[in-house]
């Protein structure tokens, strides 16, 4: 293993925070490109007290069809209005951001090889799911805070750019 790998169980904090006041109405899902969505379940009828509320640098994931889509559904929640979760995903934070940065955890879920191990990892369920501690112990590469940071805004100053040349493509 290389040195500068490290067990992601480290640093994340599974984080089970419910809707317990019906205070939040924004029902979300992952998709599979790991973003948040308006949920698509019918949920007339449904305690949404239950819910995981997901707020601002907060991770879900929908461990149940990984081995189906052969790849991790995970987000990181970048709004300031909280949404909430299915009570069936993980939500979890960073229990330390100076040494783990969301935006670069969030780079490392996206990752092909990321997700190939994920699905190495599932269990024999029908749907293939992973688990919290399977999760946990997986190795991620953890560079000094200050590179991540580089490395985050690198990666959002060409993600911008695409997305503006795309605009500019358009009209």
């Amino acid at each position: 293993m290389k040195s500068n790998y490290e067990t992601l169980g480290k640093y994340i904090n599974l984080v089970d925070e419910r809707n317990s006041d019906d205070k939040f109405e924004t029902v979300l899902g992952i998709n599979i490109d790991k973003y948040y969505m308006p949920s698509v379940a019918n949920t007339i009828g449904t305690d949404l007290s239950k819910y995981k509320v997901v707020r601002k640098n907060r991770f879900a994931c929908n461990p149940m069809h990984v081995g189906r889509d052969e790849r991790l559904p995970v987000a990181l929640f970048l709004n300031e209005v909280p949404g909430i979760v299915s009570p069936a995903y993980f939500t979890f934070d960073i229990s330390d951001k100076n040494k783990l940065n969301p935006e670069y955890l969030m780079m490392w879920f996206r990752r092909k090889e990321f997700d190939r191990v994920c699905w190495l990892k599932t269990d024999g369920s029908v749907r293939g799911g992973l688990s919290w501690d399977d999760l946990c112990r997986m190795d991620i590469q953890i560079p000094s805070i200050e590179e991540q940071n580089e490395i985050v805004k690198a990666y959002n100053v060409v993600k911008d750019r695409i997305q503006l040349k795309k605009q500019i493509n358009s009209r």
